[in-house]
């Protein structure tokens, strides 16, 4: 009695290990979405501040603090603390931000013509709703 009461409590104990690996896989996936499409609003807005269409920098810095708070909220599902959360998405913005000026500070030491192919690559690769032949 003893020994089929411990193998049906390592069954159960198993089966709940596997369902909870098999519900974080969205949580993870959301994550990496949340981070991509932050990524992607805090590039457009740093594009947009270095264009004739500034004021659109703006409204993507809003969609990248929304981002923020959807990568948040997914970090704390994922198990993390908030304050932990708050501190991995903060160095995700700083990290991405310095990436991006970074280049292009590199590329106005060179040529005009250099940082408009620049911005306006970026621009496409971030898919920037409101891009428009800068």
């Amino acid at each position: 009695m003893k020994k089929s009461f411990i193998i049906v409590m390592l069954g159960i104990c198993s089966f709940t290990a596997n369902a909870s690996l098999s519900t974080q896989k969205p949580v993870v996936i959301q994550i990496e979405q949340s981070l991509t499409q932050m990524n992607s609003a805090l590039s457009c807005s740093i594009v947009y501040s270095h264009t004739p269409m500034a004021s659109q920098a703006d409204y993507y810095k809003g969609v990248a603090y929304e981002r923020y708070s959807d990568l948040v909220a997914q970090l704390v599902l994922s198990g993390q603390s908030e304050e932990g959360a708050r501190q991995t998405a903060i160095e995700k913005i700083v990290m991405q931000s310095q990436t991006i000026k970074q280049q292009i500070d590199t590329t106005k030491t060179g040529a005009e013509t250099e940082l408009k192919q620049l911005l306006q690559q970026t621009a496409k690769n971030n898919d920037c709703v409101h891009y428009v032949n800068i």
